[in-house]
């Protein structure tokens, strides 16, 4: 199936020419780095030594949007908006936990954590979980504006502020409110309080970053994430917490080795249709940051394939060793064919508790997708075939073919 390429919105071609002077900085990405870390650090407790030293990872990040021939002002300003997040989350965390020390004796109790590739039933397996009245998720204001509670009035402000920051990704792009809507309000994957991700490098090619990551400590990062969801835990009821990101599936070891009771839901769907999904993906975060001649949906294919297949494998090897009990596996076709009998079978092996705001939940997301435009993807249009797809995920699909349908 061929499927046309979007045009750029008005908005964004706009957006390219106001940004084009402040363009000139990426230059010298290394002395953009050194003043986001100088200014985030004002007036705040230094860095620890880990933290410092995770965060200098992401300098990688920012020289791979600077280098990237077709990087147009606005992928420009929006790489320096993910770096400049990440570090600010660090020092404003960091300076709380250490003006506030008891928010470190707040418990992360048996986290649960959705993974699995894209389009596999990660985001409705996540919404039924983290909106259960004894369950919470991390809402994407909070992870923008990590502190301690807030009454009311500031909440719903600190809501519209994040709202208008997001907002701008669905004027900027025809396609992104298809794939991936986000809303101020509402839970959203841990990625954006974390450093560090594989689906970085959806805007721009980041070999060096992608190489770091296959063979670097991850334990600092999800130490961050727990020092994090100490902090919102703090002043606040207390609730289990649900996490989810694509990216997470790769490193289960070292998400276990800092939450020890941590539980896994693996949802599972045939790979090419999770592979042309994130490849979409892809290209509509790459339409955004590039200019439209530096996107080409074949190369999207050729770099995603190598990276998805290769974590699944990491993926593989690390759940054997995390003991019976931990993963559970929840195939596509069976939470869609009946989730509200899978579902509750699910809540229970993970001792939650299944009831009426549960039932409410699951219409409502079933509702959900009907309200946007379908999402269409084809691996044909990534230059992708069947056959590959089928040699890269071969032990994948050893696994699958164990799984009850």
């Amino acid at each position: 199936m061929s499927l046309t390429t979007p045009a750029d919105p008005p908005a964004l071609r706009l957006t390219n020419l106001l940004l084009a002077p402040a363009a000139r900085t990426r230059r010298d990405p290394d002395v953009v780095f050194d003043r986001m870390i100088a200014r985030a650090s004002r007036g705040r407790a230094p860095l620890s030594a880990e933290n410092a030293a995770d965060l200098e990872h992401l300098r990688l990040v920012l020289r791979a949007f600077a280098d990237f021939p077709g990087l147009s002002p606005l992928g420009w300003a929006a790489g320096q908006a993910m770096v400049s997040g990440r570090i600010r989350n660090r020092l404003v965390v960091g300076d709380l936990l250490a003006r506030h020390p008891r928010i470190a004796d707040e418990p992360v109790e048996a986290p649960v954590f959705v993974v699995g590739m894209p389009r596999t039933g990660t985001t409705l397996t996540y919404n039924i979980l983290s909106r259960s009245p004894a369950h919470r998720g991390p809402k994407l204001w909070e992870m923008t504006h990590p502190g301690l509670a807030v009454g009311p009035r500031a909440e719903a402000a600190l809501i519209r502020r994040t709202g208008r920051k997001f907002a701008m990704t669905s004027v900027l792009s025809t396609t992104w409110d298809t794939i991936h809507p986000m809303y101020a309000a509402s839970e959203e994957e841990d990625t954006f309080i974390r450093a560090h991700s594989e689906l970085h490098s959806s805007a721009v090619p980041m070999p060096d970053y992608l190489d770091l990551l296959a063979r670097f400590d991850h334990r600092p990062d999800y130490r961050f994430l727990r020092d994090t969801l100490q902090l919102l835990s703090y002043g606040r009821p207390a609730r289990r917490w649900v996490l989810k990101h694509p990216a997470n599936l790769f490193h289960l070891s070292a998400i276990r080795d800092v939450f020890p009771d941590a539980r896994f839901v693996w949802t599972h769907r045939a790979p090419e249709v999770a592979l042309a999904s994130l490849c979409s993906l892809a290209e509509s975060a790459q339409r955004i940051h590039r200019h439209a001649d530096a996107v080409d949906p074949v190369r999207i294919g050729r770099e995603w394939l190598p990276i998805m297949s290769d974590g699944v494998s990491r993926a593989l090897a690390q759940r054997a060793d995390l003991g019976p009990g931990t993963v559970l596996d929840l195939p596509y076709d069976r939470l869609t064919g009946d989730p509200g009998a899978v579902l509750p079978a699910l809540f229970e092996e993970l001792g939650a508790r299944w009831g009426e705001a549960d039932d409410a939940n699951l219409t409502a997301a079933r509702a959900a997708p009907g309200k946007r435009s379908p999402h269409r993807y084809s691996l044909e249009r990534f230059g992708l075939d069947q056959a590959e797809v089928d040699v890269a995920f071969a032990g994948y699909r050893e696994l699958l073919s164990t799984l009850p349908r």
